[in-house]
């Protein structure tokens, strides 16, 4: 009998950009993934991942059950009603003994592409009681929390991609990634052919990044700074555009309470002290800074690989204070940048939320003293919590959507503090790091099995849209939806959950698609009528406009150089990058076939399917190590042994590598993980304690004799 193939419309959950896509689905299988060209957002792109999104769900790794493991340390199957009891039951016990904040939640980046996942994961925590609650924010993009609790944030909203004239991208790589950075909209869906059209429009993009990535190839300006060199670089970028007054006086004037410190903080940053300190040539500096501040309108935005380096809450404080002063921000009547279509609307107005400094005053961890922000420890600290002792230290860890056992900073303290707790509970639908060293497996469902909806991800799209996708396939008998394994867990403990508005149920709960429907009660568009637009629905203009001042927001100012943003300053002014005995700086990079570990076991996805160490030709030469070498890589945490690859996009002196690779299996031929190179000691930000984890200085050699052996 010829097999039936039945074409459905949805889309993709492995990124923000959240493609449209059409699945050929043949007897409950995926046999082809194709984008959806009627799509109002996506046009019909996808990516490689996207494509493989059928090996995703049916490869043979998946997990259709939960799994539990044995005194052997194996792992056998495990019904998940049994398995949710006996999580509740340990819990309880843990909780009793220890306090609430024994128990800890790390929430990843796979977490956000399930609509119920964090607010339902959320919810389970807050009845925990437990302070300790962590997230791949804070190991990647932190600072820019930091940057809006010390500097403030304009609550009059960012000027759009859309009608800018001049943008400016740092320490992100869009082309590859579909992230501009800062969750604006920017450079998301189809990011190729949206900047080349943005660039025909008369844009003119400018790109700060050691390596002449994808991006930087279609920029006007490329900046290429020594890597960790980013906040002096973005100081002399100040210089440039204060000493030559191009900045937005009457913005500067209504809204910023200390710009003469800034111009005096950076009035020795010279484009000659910048070419010193960051290898870009002044000349370069000063055309840069000229093209950004002589635009009418654009942004200057960042992503991870600014977030992750050395001086990164400077950096990023920087960058902002360029938006700040070029007045890159919508004024008191002008169309506001809403595009909440499922979610509720936040009216914009042309006015200053003050500093608050909340990491003063939040929950205070034993560890370094350091206090929470956003209701969230750095999970810099995550391992120290877990491992020094103490009444409250961190026993029992549920990881939702991440894979901290590859995430974490160095790695050998890592997986030695996740071994040591007395539970470990991982969700994921495959037996990642951490999965492989939990005591329980919850397997979830895959983005194709659940409805969904993309109200997360509406501060990603470049116009109002949303969409919703039902069940395209019927998911494993032993598998539960995220959401649900969290509230099953909380009627088991004995806790309440509630959910928009209302306690749910346990005992009749929900579906996904009540469920959905009640998180999209105060969007302005009903749900229904997304639910009916198969491709999604472009909402349109929602005619808002930004507002003026309240009464007890017009005194309100940003704040351009508090005295511990002037302190940083100084101490990355005389910083030294490298030393002789790591001579090299190791970046990292993102590639198309991968978003962190997901898509890197995927057969076939990733190019050679390993993770190997690139560096400039003239270096290898150098070096006396030819293309395709295995190698050392050294760093003061520890070393690690890769495949020496030809790149000649690298500046010289630099060694890139990508995130998220290798196995705690050593029989596995996944590449090697950097956090073998990464450590939590020296080069920690204050506050929010980020540790370095691009710019690391290395040194990379052949690998010694005594090492072949070992």
């Amino acid at each position: 009998m010829t097999p039936v193939t039945s074409r459905r419309t949805s889309f993709c959950r492995l990124c923000a950009s959240s493609c449209g896509i059409l699945l050929d689905v043949e007897d409950g299988r995926i046999t082809r993934v194709l984008g959806d060209a009627q799509h109002p957002i996506s046009g019909g792109y996808t990516c490689p991942k996207g494509r493989r999104g059928g090996d995703l769900v049916h490869g043979p790794d998946r997990l259709t059950t939960s799994m539990r493991r044995t005194g052997t340390g194996t792992h056998e199957p495990v019904p998940v009603a049994r398995a949710t009891a006996d999580i509740a039951d340990r819990l309880r016990t843990i909780v009793d003994r220890h306090g609430p904040d024994a128990v800890a939640l790390f929430m990843g980046t796979q977490q956000n592409f399930a609509a119920l996942t964090p607010p339902m994961a959320r919810a389970w925590f807050r009845g925990t009681g437990s302070h300790k609650l962590f997230s791949t924010m804070t190991i990647d993009q932190s600072a820019k929390w930091v940057v809006a609790e010390r500097m403030g944030t304009y609550l009059g909203g960012r000027q759009r991609f859309e009608d800018a004239d001049v943008w400016l991208l740092a320490g992100t790589n869009p082309v590859v990634s579909a992230n501009g950075g800062d969750g604006d909209g920017a450079v998301v869906q189809n990011p190729s052919v949206t900047l080349r059209a943005a660039r025909e429009r008369g844009l003119r993009l400018i790109v700060v990044d050691p390596r002449r990535t994808e991006t930087a190839a279609l920029a006007d300006v490329h900046l290429a700074p020594r890597p960790g060199t980013d906040a002096v670089l973005f100081a002399g970028l100040l210089h440039v555009v204060l000493t030559e007054q191009l900045h937005d006086t009457d913005f500067c004037r209504r809204y910023t309470a200390d710009l003469p410190g800034l111009v005096d903080a950076v009035a020795d940053v010279t484009p000659t002290v910048v070419h010193r300190i960051c290898g870009v040539p002044a000349d370069q500096v000063r055309a840069a800074a000229r093209v950004f501040a002589g635009g009418s309108r654009g942004m200057a935005t960042s992503g991870t690989g600014l977030c992750m380096g050395p001086h990164s809450n400077l950096a990023e404080h920087l960058l902002a204070a360029l938006n700040v002063v070029c007045g890159r921000y919508l004024r008191e009547g002008e169309r506001a940048d809403d595009r909440a279509v499922l979610t509720r609307h936040a009216p914009a107005r042309a006015e200053v939320a003050p500093p608050a400094r909340a990491y003063e005053h939040g929950f205070r961890s034993r560890i370094g003293g350091v206090r929470a922000m956003r209701g969230e420890l750095p999970s810099g600290i995550l391992t120290d919590e877990i491992l020094e002792p103490g009444p409250d230290r961190v026993r029992a860890l549920i990881v939702s959507g991440g894979n901290p056992a590859a995430a974490l900073p160095d790695r050998a303290k890592a997986l030695r503090a996740l071994r040591s707790l007395d539970m470990l509970v991982c969700i994921d639908p495959r037996m990642s790091d951490t999965a492989r060293l939990a005591h329980y497996v919850i397997a979830p469902t895959t983005m194709y099995e659940r409805a969904d909806h993309t109200a997360i991800m509406e501060p990603f799209f470049p116009r109002p849209f949303a969409q919703f996708t039902p069940a395209v396939l019927p998911a494993p008998p032993g598998v539960v939806d995220d959401w649900r394994f969290f509230l099953d867990l909380a009627a088991a403990s004995g806790q309440p959950v509630k959910f928009a508005g209302r306690i749910l149920d346990p005992d009749a709960p929900p579906t996904s698609e009540q469920m959905l429907a009640m998180m999209a009660e105060r969007g302005r568009v009903p749900f229904a009528d997304v639910v009916t637009a198969p491709h999604g629905h472009l909402a349109g203009a929602s005619g808002a406009v930004v507002g003026p001042a309240t009464e007890d927001g017009a005194g309100h100012r940003l704040m351009l150089l508090p005295a511990d943003v002037r302190a940083e300053l100084a101490a990355a002014l005389t910083d030294r990058v490298v030393t002789e005995q790591f001579p090299l700086l190791l970046t990292v990079r993102r590639i198309r076939e991968a978003v962190n570990s997901t898509g890197t076991r995927v057969p076939g996805l990733v190019p050679g399917g390993t993770n190997p160490a690139s560096l400039h030709p003239d270096d290898l030469t150098a070096l006396g190590i030819t293309d395709g070498q295995v190698v050392t890589v050294r760093s003061a945490a520890g070393r690690l042994r890769a495949t020496a690859r030809a790149d000649r996009t690298l500046a010289r002196g630099t060694v890139s590598m990508t995130h998220c690779f290798g196995s705690v299996d050593p029989r596995d031929d996944a590449g090697v993980n950097v956090n073998a190179l990464t450590g939590t000691g020296a080069g920690v930000q204050a506050i929010n304690a980020m540790p370095t984890m691009t710019a690391v200085p290395v040194a990379v050699g052949p690998v010694a004799p005594e090492e072949e052996l070992s």
